[in-house]
C-alpha cells in the first residue's frame, strides 16, 4: 500500500484551511513582534521627554499670567504650592500668585498683592529675590497715594515700607531708586501738611500754622519748599508777638537760602527788627540748592523726569526701579570698559 503525505489525503478546502491557519499565525507573531518594538522606543520616547508635575504646573501658570489669565495661573501656582511644597518652584510661585494680583490691579487685588509679597518675605526672609518682594509692597502704595493735602494713608504707607526697604536692603540695585521714591513720597507728605499750614495762616489763625510748619521741619528736613516753610513760621510767631524766635528763623532763610525767593524779605525783616542778618552758610546753601534741582547722574534727586507719570499712575513704579537698575548698571559698565575687559581677560586665561 501506498501511503502519501497528510496534505495530500486531505481535500482541496481542508488544504486551504490549515494554510490560513499557519499565515494568520505568522501574521500575529509579526504584528506581536512590531507592536511589542513600536511601544519600547515610544516608550523610551515619553521618559526622555518627561516633565516633572511640578516644573509643568509652573511653567502652565507663567504661561497664564503672560496672558493675563490670572485666576487659572493662580490655581496653577497655589496647586504646585499644595502638592509639592519643596519644590525649587515654589518660592517663585509664591511671588507669581502676588504679582498676578499687582498686575490685575485695581485697589483690592493690589492690597491682597501686599499680604501675599509680606508673606513671600516672612516664608523666605534670605530670597534672592526677597528685596523684589518689599520694592513691590512700595510699589503698591505708591500706586495708591493720594494727592498732596488729601488722605495721606497710603503715602504714609509708603514711607514706611520705603524706609524698610532701605534698612533691610542698602546694598539691592533698586536702593538708588527706592531713595528717589522716598524723597517723592516725603514732598508729598509735607506738601499736605504745609498746605494745612498756609489755610490756617491765610485765616490769621497763627498757632495752629505754627504747629504745622515746625511739623514738616521736624519731619521732613530735605523738603524741596523748606524755604518757604521757614518764612511763613517766621511770620506766624512774629504776628504772635514771639519776635526772637520768628527772628531765628528769619536767619535761617536768609543764611541758608540765599537763592530763595523769600531771602529777600526775610532780611528786611530782620532789619526791621533790629536783629543782625547772618552771612550765607555756603554747605548748607549748597546742600538746599541740590534739593531744589536735578544734580547729574543718578544722585538722589537726578532721575526724576518719571516721577509725574508715576505718581499719577501711569507708569508702574517696579518697572521704573527696575529700568533704572539697568540704566546704572550699564552706566557703571561704560565707565569701567578697561576694568571690564581686564576682568574678561582674566576669566578667560583661568579657563
Amino acid at each position: 500500500m501506498q501511503f502519501l503525505p497528510k496534505t495530500c489525503s486531505q481535500t482541496p478546502s481542508a488544504k486551504v484551511t490549515v494554510l490560513m491557519k499557519r499565515g494568520t499565525k505568522l501574521f500575529v507573531l509579526f504584528l506581536a513582534g512590531f507592536l511589542f518594538s513600536s511601544c519600547g522606543q515610544k516608550s523610551a520616547g515619553l521618559q526622555e521627554a518627561a516633565i516633572a508635575p511640578d516644573t509643568m504646573l509652573f511653567e502652565n501658570g507663567v504661561k497664564f499670567l503672560e496672558k493675563n489669565q490670572f485666576i487659572k495661573a493662580r490655581l496653577s501656582f497655589q496647586t504646585l504650592i499644595n502638592t509639592y511644597p519643596d519644590s525649587e518652584h515654589t518660592p517663585a510661585s509664591f511671588l507669581s500668585i502676588a504679582d498676578s494680583f499687582y498686575h490685575e490691579g485695581g485697589a483690592t487685588n493690589l492690597l491682597q498683592a501686599e499680604a501675599q509679597y509680606k508673606d513671600f518675605i516672612i516664608f523666605y526672609p534670605t530670597h534672592e529675590i526677597a528685596d523684589d518682594a518689599q520694592m513691590k509692597i512700595a510699589a503698591v502704595n505708591v500706586k495708591l497715594m493720594r494727592g498732596p493735602g488729601r488722605d495721606s494713608t497710603y503715602a504714609l504707607k509708603a514711607e514706611r515700607e520705603l524706609e524698610n526697604f532701605l534698612q533691610k536692603y542698602p546694598e539691592s540695585e533698586l536702593a538708588p531708586t527706592a531713595w528717589e521714591f522716598l524723597w517723592e513720597v516725603q514732598e508729598n507728605l509735607a506738601q499736605g501738611i504745609q498746605g494745612v499750614g498756609d489755610f490756617y495762616f491765610s485765616r490769621n489763625s497763627h498757632l495752629a500754622s505754627e504747629s504745622r510748619y515746625k511739623s514738616v521741619l521736624e519731619s521732613y528736613p530735605d523738603y524741596s519748599r523748606l524755604d518757604q516753610t521757614l518764612f511763613r513760621l517766621s511770620r506766624s510767631l512774629e504776628n504772635l508777638g514771639r519776635i526772637e524766635e520768628a527772628s531765628v528763623y528769619y536767619s535761617r532763610v536768609v543764611s541758608e537760602y540765599p537763592f530763595s525767593e523769600f531771602a529777600s524779605n526775610a532780611e528786611q525783616r530782620l532789619i526791621l527788627l533790629e536783629k543782625p542778618v547772618p552771612p550765607v552758610d555756603p554747605v548748607a546753601a549748597a546742600k538746599n540748592e541740590a534739593n531744589l534741582r536735578p544734580g547729574n547722574g543718578f544722585s538722589l534727586m537726578a532721575p526724576l523726569r518719571g516721577m509725574k507719570e508715576i505718581f499719577t499712575g501711569r507708569e508702574d513704579p517696579y518697572k521704573v526701579a527696575q529700568r533704572r537698575a539697568e540704566e546704572r548698571k550699564e552706566q557703571e559698565e561704560s565707565s569701567h570698559p578697561k576694568e571690564n575687559s581686564a576682568q574678561t581677560d582674566s576669566q578667560s586665561n583661568g579657563k
